[in-house]
């Protein structure tokens, strides 16, 4: 109450000033931050669920509906069994089926490692990574694409 008295504060203040100086017992934080902790761990808990059901979904797909994820020029590039310079134009002009092409190949060769289609190893490892590498090449055409607009 000196307090008060000494910085000139009417007396009905004075109330509200014990009320700030005094230390808070943490109940407080405690109560707003539950319901933070639970909207949290229900997004975690959404997205590991989806990612879950996305992982099951790709590891049951067949092989024909790994084809019909390709783009029409990528699919005729593959049944030719040689890529061609339309090809390659086409992922330049497009570098979103380009991305989605690369995944495509990756799946491709998951699959036939998954299901032990022959395929040399080596093979597969080769088609992951320039499916990698065609992957990083779209991503940045796409990033160069946009920022120029």
């Amino acid at each position: 109450m000196a307090l008060a008295s000494d910085a000139g504060l009417p007396s009905t203040w004075e109330g509200e000033l014990s009320a700030f100086s005094r230390v808070s017992s943490g109940r407080e934080s405690t109560a707003i931050l539950i319901p933070i902790q639970v909207a949290i761990f229900l997004l975690i808990t959404a997205v590991m669920v989806n990612w879950f059901v996305q992982m099951h979904q790709r590891n049951s797909r067949s092989w024909e509906a790994i084809l019909a994820r390709m783009s029409p020029a990528c699919r005729l590039a593959y049944t030719s069994s040689a890529p061609s310079e339309a090809l390659r134009r086409h992922w330049a002009q497009t570098p979103r089926a380009a991305f989605r092409d690369a995944g495509a190949l990756m799946e491709m060769a998951e699959y036939a490692e998954r299901n032990l289609l022959g395929e040399d190893p080596a093979k597969l490892q080769d088609i992951r990574h320039a499916a990698l590498q065609l992957r990083l090449a779209s991503t940045g055409a796409m990033i160069r694409r946009f920022s120029l607009r």
